[in-house]
């Protein structure tokens, strides 16, 4: 009965790869995650295939589907993660910053659009080949709550200050796409700031 047991923990074992026996589904889903997550990088968001990620976690499509319900769940998954610290990140950031809207503005399209992971090494999914295939996880409704907190009290400052009716919607919807634009097509700072003088308040 033991050596049974025996057999079937090496048999889980090596369903997972190198991971050990999955009980749960978190460990399962972060297991996948991983592996997604090296597909993606060396294939990109497009060409990866369930498939590809299952031969990558070393189990079956079926039990991918398992854990999500297809790519786009797991796309979804992973941003989520990124997109919620990366907000984070930004708010401690601008925390203290005393400027005027237009810099505040500035800066913070500058950095969402060149953050990066913090941990080294760790992969960037949503720029260079994977910003369109990302960009509608990016900014989706979550992603606008976010934008909403940051933006939403200086530009009603602003307004005030400035006999001036912009619409935060509005304004949301256009740094979403400044901000998916330079990370398509990275620049320096200053060729950024060259460029965003163009958008006039």
């Amino acid at each position: 009965m033991n050596k049974r047991s025996g057999k079937k923990m090496t048999a889980a074992k090596k369903r997972w790869g190198n991971g050990a026996r999955v009980d749960d589904l978190e460990t399962g889903k972060k297991i996948l995650l991983r592996s997604a997550v090296e597909c993606f990088v060396t294939r990109g968001i497009k060409a990866t295939t369930i498939e590809d990620i299952a031969q990558e976690a070393n189990v079956t499509r079926r039990t991918v589907y398992r854990y999500f319900n297809g790519k786009t769940d797991i796309i979804a998954a992973l941003i989520q993660v990124e997109r919620s610290r990366m907000f984070h990140k930004l708010e401690e950031h601008l925390q203290g910053m005393d400027v005027d809207f237009s810099t505040l503005l500035n800066e913070s399209i500058w950095y969402a659009a060149t953050y990066l992971p913090p941990e080294e090494g760790k992969a960037d999914l949503v720029s260079g080949i994977n910003a369109s295939e990302a960009s509608p996880f990016l900014y989706s409704d979550e992603s606008s709550e976010h934008w909403h907190k940051i933006l939403a009290e200086p530009l009603k400052q602003y307004n005030r200050e400035h006999n001036k009716t912009l619409d935060l919607e509005d304004l949301i919807a256009i740094v979403a796409r400044l901000v998916l634009s330079f990370r398509q097509h990275p620049a320096s700072r200053a060729e950024f700031n060259s460029m965003l003088q163009t958008f006039r308040l």
